[in-house]
């Protein structure tokens, strides 16, 4: 991002933050900046589209913070949770003015595509929610992840707020650890006493539709690169340090465009399985052509 750009979006969030998004105006922006009022118009059409690229630039620094990295491939669910957790937390303490400026404003009252944007944030947070929860109890707690993304929230929401208001000194680390073995606690509990969920289930393909994600079956494609990944971090793949690192990035940037609507690098896609092909053993050569032949067809 330019630097200019990033220089007046940094300034608009801590408006924001401290007044809310409705009541700051332009000007009190640009005096924040000590630049000319016209000077924000070359850049953004107006202040939805300047909210719009705050919300799209951190939102992006936010849910990519969310995310697995390459290196964590073979760790156990629950630690793999814990450690997207303890980044999630890292990215709210280095971004305080963004996400008081998330919560200060209400969803009602903005424009429409501020309120899709809103919204598109929420349904990642639940997709975010789902996954964690597949991975770590398995399809019987299907029938719970409504409440499990409400008691979720619910637990971690007052170390947020700690976090944002009171300014406090929380050890992320710790407090990851913490908020899993508290989640596990209700989890455990809630399917051992076979309760009826109060809320309904969360659903992959609605969440996916609304959080602007492909809606039709990546899944397939994710596991593919999960199954090369962890062959990459295993104890037999003798490869070196620099290489297995390589081919790991490689898998994060497969990932991050198979992730996406519709496949806007499909160079760097072909660049990467290219590397990918000379390096992974012959045992994983069918299952990368699987992969491949299934980008391909999204090509179409």
């Amino acid at each position: 991002m330019q630097d200019k750009k990033k220089q007046i979006i940094d300034a608009a969030i801590h408006c924001f933050a401290r007044k809310g998004f409705n009541a700051t105006s332009i000007q009190e922006i640009v005096d924040e900046l000590g630049m000319a009022k016209g000077s924000i118009y070359f850049y953004f059409k107006s202040k939805d589209d300047l909210l719009i690229s705050i919300m799209d630039y951190y939102g992006e620094i936010l849910f990519d913070s969310m995310g697995g990295q390459p290196d964590e491939a073979g760790l156990p669910p629950r630690e793999k949770a814990a450690l997207q957790i303890e980044r999630q937390f890292k990215f709210i303490r280095e971004h305080l003015d963004f996400m008081r400026m998330l919560l200060k404003e209400p969803l009602t009252g903005l424009k429409p595509q501020v309120q899709e944007m809103m919204e598109r944030f929420r349904a990642r947070s639940q997709l975010y929610s789902l996954s964690h929860v597949l991975d770590i109890y398995g399809e019987e707690a299907i029938a719970y992840s409504g409440d499990a993304a409400a008691l979720f929230s619910g637990i971690a929401l007052p170390y947020f707020e700690a976090l944002l208001f009171e300014e406090k000194q929380l050890d992320e680390r710790r407090l990851s650890r913490f908020l899993i073995r508290r989640f596990d606690n209700l989890m455990t509990g809630m399917m051992n006493a076979e309760e009826d969920p109060m809320l309904p289930p969360l659903q992959l393909a609605e969440l996916r539709s609304r959080a602007g994600l492909m809606p039709d079956d990546t899944a397939a494609e994710l596991q593919l690169l999960r199954l090369v990944a962890d062959e990459i971090v295993s104890s037999a793949f003798a490869r070196e340090e620099q290489v297995q690192s390589d081919l790991l990035a490689a898998l994060t940037m497969l990932k991050e465009e198979i992730e996406k609507p519709a496949l806007k690098h499909r160079m760097l896609v072909r660049a990467m399985l290219a590397l990918l092909r000379r390096h992974i053993p012959d045992d994983l050569q069918t299952t990368l052509e699987a992969l491949e032949q299934r980008l391909v067809d999204r090509q179409k």
